[in-house]
């Protein structure tokens, strides 16, 4: 999968680099104050496994804070970008309920010290039907990949689940020029299918105080719900929220 994002991110360069009109590269760096709400179940054959409130059962923080790096290629009309987003929570707690995770039994009142990882990346293709000045609106296709990873430990157990879900996505995204180098925009994909679904949506306000600069602030909502295709019995509710700022150039 990694092989395959970054074979896009080149295909990108190369399809932009030989154009005959002029490109626009726009490097993007975010930071997100997130909540966090999620919830994992993980079973083997023949024995499921506990669903497991990572904030109230294990002790994770609720609020973190998180970077996320953008880069899009604007050419004309068209618009391919690549993200890449870390996000790592831990928790440690004693735990008041027994669970079973991975086929591990976790006893009541033992201390856990867990760990969530987050990998998110995606590589996205728009297309805007409008791109007048001062107002864009096109359509977007992304394709995401989520690699969650779960680990608790106990004394003499250590166990992890790994859920890993690529995603196609469709979704739209717009802009609106307001006076005095304000504007706004705002950007929502996402798919539903048999009961899973994953939503990635956000809305801003920008201000281009220089045509090559600008800076952002806004509100995101990443909302999913998986089970792994290669272990049904690997649950993922997950949801992260809150707002964010962005300083973005263009050259």
């Amino acid at each position: 999968m990694k092989k395959f994002l970054l074979l896009s991110a080149i295909f990108a360069v190369l399809l932009f680099a030989y154009s005959p009109a002029e490109a626009i590269v726009r490097v993007e760096g975010r930071y997100w104050f997130t909540e966090l709400s999620s919830k994992v179940q993980a079973s083997t054959p023949g024995l499921t496994g506990t669903e497991i409130d990572v904030i109230n059962t294990l002790g994770m923080d609720k609020s973190k804070n998180f970077g996320e790096g953008r880069v899009e290629l604007h050419l004309a009309n068209h618009r391919l970008r690549y993200s890449y987003m870390l996000l790592s929570w831990e928790g440690h707690k004693t735990i008041a309920q027994s669970v079973n995770f991975a086929g591990q039994p976790y006893t009541a009142n033992t201390r856990v010290d867990s760990k969530l990882d987050v990998v998110y990346q995606r590589v996205g293709y728009r297309y805007d039907i409008i791109d007048t000045i001062g107002k864009q609106l096109g359509i977007i296709f992304d394709f995401k990949h989520i690699g969650i990873d779960t680990n608790l430990r106990a004394p003499g157990i250590n166990q992890s689940s790994t859920v890993a879900v690529p995603v196609p996505t469709i979704g739209l995204g717009g802009q609106m020029g307001l006076p005095l180098h304000f504007s706004i925009s705002a950007e929502a994909s996402g798919i539903a299918s048999g009961g899973d679904y994953l939503i990635d949506g956000e809305a801003s306000i920008n201000f281009t105080p220089v045509s090559f600069a600008a800076i952002s602030g806004g509100y995101r909502v990443f909302d999913m719900r998986v089970k792994s295709a290669g272990n049904a019995g690997n649950k993922m509710d997950f949801t992260i929220q809150g707002p964010f700022v962005t300083v973005n150039v263009e050259f």
